[in-house]
């Protein structure tokens, strides 16, 4: 890899986020050096981009950029491959923040019915707090209120919050939305 190469350079073309979130980082506390940094933000922006088109532009081998995908995705740095969909293209979707009150000894067994449901797309436990807040998102108002009706049954809720989006600044770049 050339020597006056940056990945920072890449953060316009390919919308690298974690570059810059990187940046006040020690590189030498980072698992991954600048290479892989690279290669990460590429595939961040087109996970089919091809492993001749990224060594050309990284002035490496093929091989090496193949190896170096391999092991991150074996050390679990990458995850997986993935299709952005925009589902607002596809439905109305309304997006929906929950808090959600909890008795302190049914926290883990509520997040696991929670985890199951459709409409939840991440689920986090606060700190400090016997509180869990769910991302979600819903069809219609409908849907919405069934899922607040279960709400009210669910064994160990005490309360919960609902909080309705109506407009996204920065977007969730996985659903959306």
């Amino acid at each position: 890899m050339s020597e006056k190469f940056k990945p920072e350079k890449f953060v316009d073309e390919y919308s690298c986020d974690i570059v810059l979130r990187w940046t006040g980082i020690d590189p030498a506390l980072l698992p991954i050096d600048d290479l892989d940094k690279a290669i990460i933000c590429m595939l961040r922006h087109n996970a089919r981009i091809p492993n001749s088109e990224i060594s050309k532009i990284l002035k490496t081998s093929e091989a090496t950029v193949r190896r170096r995908i391999a092991e991150l995705t074996r050390k679990k740095i990458i995850l997986g491959f993935a299709a952005l969909v925009d589902l607002q293209a596809i439905e109305n979707s309304i997006k929906v923040f929950l808090k959600i009150k909890v008795d302190s000894d049914k926290l883990d067994a509520v997040a696991g019915r929670l985890s199951n449901n459709i409409n939840i797309l991440g689920l986090y436990r606060r700190r400090g707090e016997n509180e869990i807040i769910a991302e979600t998102l819903f069809l219609n108002m409908e849907t919405l209120q069934n899922f607040e009706d279960m709400m009210t049954k669910v064994d160990g809720v005490t309360n919960f919050e609902t909080m309705i989006v109506s407009k996204a600044y920065k977007r969730n770049p996985w659903v959306g939305i």
